[in-house]
């Protein structure tokens, strides 16, 4: 009986720690998303994943001022120095490239961390975002593109 009661008082007292550490919607801080729990944004709609809605917005790319990216709902658009008119075109949020040149060099399968734009052929891989920073990596070449938020 003494046994009984202190397994009993044992896995009491782990189901309270258990409960006490986890907080649910929020990532560690070593969590591959690049958010921490200081900068996570509102919980994604029904059908959307929370890179979905940290993407939607304008971005300026840190190391050419001229450029930047806007997400609008399934759209990516794009416009830098010299260009007439923004780059516009479909994109989806997959769990590896939906392109044909970059099927080969995907193999992770993380959710929702590749941005493919099947018309032009191009996959950029989210390495990391949050509300206000968005580093991406060019499946084409392999350089990282680093983005700040823009302000309204």
């Amino acid at each position: 009986m003494k046994i009984r009661l202190t397994f009993l008082a044992i896995l009491v007292s782990f189901l309270i720690l258990a409960a006490c550490n986890s907080n649910p919607g929020l990532k560690s801080n070593n969590d591959k998303t690049g958010l921490t729990d200081t900068n996570l944004a509102e919980k994604p709609g029904k059908n959307q994943s929370l890179n979905f809605e940290l993407l939607q917005g304008k971005w300026q790319s840190t190391d050419d001022k001229t450029n930047f990216l806007v997400f609008d709902k399934n759209h990516r658009k794009e416009i830098s120095e010299g260009m007439q008119s923004w780059d516009d075109e479909e994109f989806m949020l997959a769990d590896q490239c939906g392109n044909e040149s970059n099927k080969a060099d995907n193999n992770s399968k993380e959710k929702d961390r590749y941005i493919s734009c099947k018309k032009s052929d191009l996959c950029w891989y989210i390495v990391s975002i949050s509300t206000e920073k968005l580093t991406l990596q060019y499946m084409g070449r392999g350089n990282t593109l680093t983005y700040t938020r823009v302000k309204k």
